[in-house]
């Protein structure tokens, strides 16, 4: 009788390694943001100021770019759909034209710290809140 318990302990001991080894294996989080740059199309469905170039590029847990006048900064995870943007720093220069570039500027970061989710399709990258689009971003070249 001893052999069959022998088997049946080994057994359950290496199905259970395997099932431990399953929760590390393959749980490691992909980012699919890291490594891309992006060039804003709209700001809540509305065309950014002619002239004005918003960028996003995401690196590392990092989003930099061109907020249309100063550069900016944030830290950010995204898991699964969801994204959280947090502690952004702007660099503090003022511009006067074209008129509106810094209430446009102002909007960009607040629906950027705003976003909650986030979607890629047919090429772009789009901010929503609420299932709403924030922000709409199509590839950097």
């Amino acid at each position: 009788m001893r052999p069959r318990w022998t088997m049946a302990i080994a057994a359950a001991g290496i199905v259970g390694l395997a099932l431990a080894g399953c929760n590390g294996v393959g749980s490691a989080q992909v980012d699919p943001l890291d490594g891309t740059s992006w060039r804003l199309l709209s700001l809540e469905g509305g065309d950014p100021l002619a002239g004005i170039e918003i960028t996003a590029t995401f690196e590392h847990g990092s989003v930099h770019g061109s907020s249309g006048c100063n550069s900016y900064s944030a830290s950010y995870n995204v898991i699964g759909n969801t994204i959280n943007i947090r502690e952004i720093q702007l660099t503090l220069m003022a511009c006067v034209l074209p008129e509106g570039a810094m209430d446009q500027e102002q909007r960009f970061v607040s629906l950027l710290g705003s976003s909650d989710s986030y979607e890629l399709l047919d090429g772009q990258l789009r901010l929503l809140q609420s299932d709403q689009v924030l922000l709409a971003f199509a590839t950097q070249h």
